[in-house]
């Protein structure tokens, strides 16, 4: 704008600025608020997400490793040792223990914790993947109160928590070589473990705590009966050599076996937790169900060496009882010695025909020892030299009876057919020494004399060549009849047959004829064989036929 008249604006005049008050925050301090509130929701989360922290006691921390070491359940990591500090009294070292957040439902006082390391067993080998991967602890998850401090345990239980059976308590006299961890056996297939034992309130006992998983645990009922059956049984007895065995593995590691009597029936599974009976071996199971015993007394005057007590009571064979006791009995008054054996009679082997009526006690046996039952000692081993008890009837054996006057009724005994051999052999000795015996000796001495005397004298050699010549005499003569008989026959039958047709068949004189040949062979028979006697025995010709035979 060229050539505009207006004047330019005064430039030295400055406008007066005017303050204004304003209210509230200003929007700058927005940002540390929510940092800050960002940080507290990151520490939530964490915190949350963290888990519980807990405390694990053990006798050592072989293998652990803090910050290292792992916490698992079936493989699966579910936490983290954070620390490994010793116990004030420094007698175990306490193990902190992080675990994860899903973990936390299962921190009660039924959880179990052990350290999982290569261990050798009863139950085998286990932890040999440790030897690579390093030591860790297993966790098996339990019910009960909430914790956050446990009692680790220093080998892993036998059977976990989520495996489905049931638990039951065995009473047992002595352990064998049950121990914990050891099989349990039905019908040779593997069924469960033993968890463990411990003794009971009587301290005579022990309590064997086993475990049956399902469902074998079905088979238990109330009458099921268990057995030790451990390593190798053998017994030496009266009975022989018995020898049985379960398994291999219950022959290296011990175990126990059970059944039950009529399975097929029907009927509901033993309640958990329920008693039983754990014996000795399988031939006291079978002993067991004989649960009658009737005791007597036998007394025995000779040696009971190989009698024990438990060897067997047998009638013909079959045992009926056992041996109970064995003891040595000194009459001071009388001066005696008696061997008093105590014997159980089982009357549920024996099986009785009765018209309904209970016999009287003892009454049975009564009238067996009336009919001549009596006890004798016999040998059941003769490897061994083990006795048996042996009732049978002896009809020759002196009239007794059953004796009830004592504390047992008594069995009249018989001695051992040893004993009986030992005592005629004694006699025989006893009567020959009673004999003459120098006597009788002289007097055979005198009769050989006598004898070798009439054998070498002159008159019996010079009798024996008279028989000698007198037989060839004999010989001589029979030689000659026979030469003269047989011509004679030949002639006979010559004429014989040149009648034959004078007379005829049916004439007498026909059949006089064939008599008379017969007489002749007869006495030519007869002939023949006396020369033949007489070769031979020609001092018959002296003595006789009778004499010489």
């Amino acid at each position: 704008m060229l050539g505009d008249s207006r004047s330019p604006p005064d430039v030295t005049e400055v406008p007066e600025a005017e303050a204004v008050e304003r209210r509230g925050l200003s929007l700058i301090w927005l940002i540390p608020v929510v940092a800050g509130a960002v940080a507290l929701w990151l520490g939530y989360t964490t915190i949350q997400d963290q888990g519980p922290v807990i405390s694990v006691t053990f006798e050592d921390a072989e293998g652990l490793e803090a910050g290292a070491t792992k916490v698992k359940y079936k493989e699966v990591e579910v936490g983290l040792v954070d620390d490994i500090a010793i116990s004030e009294d420094l007698s175990q070292v306490v193990v902190t223990l992080h675990m994860d957040k899903n973990a936390a439902p299962y921190m009660n006082d039924g959880t179990e914790f052990w350290i999982v390391r290569p261990r050798i067993g009863a139950g085998g080998i286990s932890g040999l993947g440790t030897l690579v991967s390093g030591a860790y602890i297993e966790v098996d998850p339990g019910s009960g109160e909430p914790t956050t401090s446990f009692v680790g345990l220093e080998e892993p239980p036998p059977i976990r928590s989520d495996v489905a059976g049931r638990r039951y308590q065995l009473r047992a006299e002595d352990l064998g070589s049950v121990s914990r961890g050891s099989p349990l056996y039905y019908r040779d297939i593997e069924v469960g473990q033993v968890l463990g034992h411990q003794l009971a309130d009587d301290h005579e006992s022990l309590l064997v705590d086993v475990f049956v998983a399902a469902p074998h645990d079905q088979l238990v009922r109330d009458n099921s009966r268990f057995w030790n059956a451990s390593g190798i049984d053998i017994d030496v007895g009266a009975d022989g050599v018995q020898v049985s065995v379960e398994s291999l593995q219950a022959l290296l590691a011990g175990g126990i076996a059970f059944d039950t009597p009529a399975i097929g029936r029907p009927g509901e599974a033993a309640a958990a937790g329920s008693q039983f009976r754990l014996f000795e071996n399988f031939r006291a199971v079978t002993e067991s169900r004989f649960t009658e015993r009737i005791p007597y007394l036998v007394y025995f005057d000779g040696s009971v060496r190989g009698l024990r007590a438990g060897a067997p009571v047998e009638f013909r064979g079959m045992r009926i009882g056992s041996v109970t006791d064995v003891a040595l009995e000194v009459d001071p008054e009388e001066e005696a010695v008696r061997i008093p054996v105590t014997i159980d009679i089982e009357p549920q082997r024996i099986s009785a025909s009765s018209d309904g009526e209970e016999p009287a006690p003892y009454a049975v046996m009564a009238g067996l020892v009336e009919r001549g039952l009596r006890a004798q000692l016999k040998s059941g081993n003769l490897l061994t030299g083990e006795l048996l008890v042996d009732l049978d009837f002896h009809p020759d054996s002196p009239p007794a009876q059953l004796d009830t006057s004592g504390t047992y009724p008594r069995i009249p005994s018989v001695p051992t057919q040893l004993e009986v051999l030992t005592a005629s052999i004694t006699g025989l000795l006893n009567q020959l020494a009673a004999l003459p015996l120098p006597g009788l000796v002289a007097d055979v001495q005198r009769t050989v004399l006598g004898v070798e005397a009439l054998v070498t004298s002159p008159d019996t050699a010079q009798a024996i060549t008279a028989l000698t010549e007198a037989a060839t005499r004999l010989q001589a003569l029979v030689g000659t009849l026979e030469r003269r008989i047989d011509p004679l026959l030949s002639q006979a039958e010559a004429t014989l047959a040149s009648t034959e047709s004078l007379v005829g068949n049916n004439s007498q004189l026909r059949y006089d004829a064939i008599d008379l040949m017969r007489e002749l062979t007869s006495a030519a028979r007869s002939i023949r064989l006396f020369a033949d006697y007489l070769e031979r025995h020609p001092e018959a010709l002296l003595r006789g036929k009778t004499g010489l035979q």
